[in-house]
């Protein structure tokens, strides 16, 4: 993986970079929790992908082949190779795939806690409802904290799956994902993570962590444009998952003819139908590349003072502060 720490050189010019349009504003930026500024790098490709689109189809070429250098840098940022990574137009739609992708049955139990953003609770609802699988939920304290144990003693034998973030949206509680995975795995069910207030702000291995599924998106700590989200899969598991939407590419391209027969893809571009996201894609993906050249060990430092300061000067002006994590920026 290229998450740790890059040479000085490069991770100090790359921060200077990113940093350098926000210095002369008159506004001090407190939610990439939310909606994050666009990083230099995906303003660049933006521009430049639209030029491309202007060309039509003597521009497809090289369009294509910057969708295929995000996918591959995505693919570094957690861990994976570029065919276990899908290309969707939401962390929404990601999550609904692997919901609706995964072969759920009738008694299975789907594990979720009770404080999951709603693009990570409602795809698990309907997904239940839909095979007679029941959602088990994790019940946490009124200040939001979030007891491990209570999320381990919930998995047990009928456990299909345990969705859910690794950080947490209000208070950025950051679960330990291998307990979680070994308690999973032990019932031959899965692992699905949305890592969507994580990713690029804290390094991340698909493998390490235990996952089978993880799921992000662009416009948070990633500095990427509105509209992309992506899926990684551990390797092989694409090929067990049903996808949601069917086209064209979920089976070849678009110059094959059509055959009832036609095997789908084996990899994680399944899941793609259509037209890749041919200018969010290669923008987050440019933005992606930032945070890998100035190392996310490194990011994960910088947030973390900012947090620090914020912390400690709400503290003073006596405000109420919830339980902090200990990784997390979010405050």
């Amino acid at each position: 993986m290229e998450t740790r720490s890059a040479p000085d050189s490069l991770s100090d010019a790359a921060l200077a970079a990113l940093r350098a349009p926000l210095a002369g504003t008159d506004f001090v930026h407190l939610n990439n929790a939310g909606i994050a500024p666009l990083a230099p790098a995906a303003r660049q490709a933006l521009l430049e992908l639209t030029e491309l689109q202007c060309r039509g189809t003597l521009g497809i070429g090289e369009t294509i082949g910057r969708v295929e250098a995000a996918r591959a840098t995505l693919g570094r940022l957690v861990g994976v190779a570029p065919p276990d990574v899908a290309l969707f137009q939401t962390c929404a739609v990601a999550l609904s795939q692997a919901a609706f992708g995964l072969p759920l049955r009738a008694g299975d139990e789907i594990v979720i806690v009770d404080q999951e953003y709603p693009s990570n609770a409602y795809p698990w609802h309907r997904a239940a409802e839909r095979v007679g699988a029941t959602v088990k939920l994790v019940t946490t304290a009124p200040d939001f904290t979030i007891d491990p144990a209570q999320v381990l003693a919930a998995i047990g034998p009928r456990t299909r799956v345990v969705a859910c973030s690794w950080v947490q949206f209000q208070t950025g509680t950051t679960l330990e994902l291998p307990p979680l995975a070994e308690a999973v795995h032990r019932h031959g069910g899965y692992l699905v993570v949305d890592a969507i207030q994580g990713l690029g702000a804290l390094p991340f291995d698909l493998t390490a962590a235990g996952a089978d599924l993880v799921c992000g998106g662009s416009q948070k700590w990633l500095l990427g444009p509105l509209g992309l989200g992506f899926l990684a899969a551990r390797p092989g598991l694409a090929a067990e998952m049903t996808p949601i939407t069917y086209g064209a590419m979920t089976y070849g391209t678009p110059d094959d003819a059509p055959d009832p027969a036609r095997p789908l893809r084996e990899t994680a571009r399944r899941f793609e139908p259509g037209a890749p996201p041919a200018l969010s894609g290669p923008a987050t993906g440019a933005s992606a590349q930032t945070l890998l050249d100035i190392g996310l060990d490194r990011v994960e430092r910088e947030n973390r003072a900012l947090s620090d300061r914020l912390f400690e000067g709400l503290a003073r002006c006596d405000y109420r502060i919830f339980p902090r994590s200990t990784r997390s920026a979010i405050v």
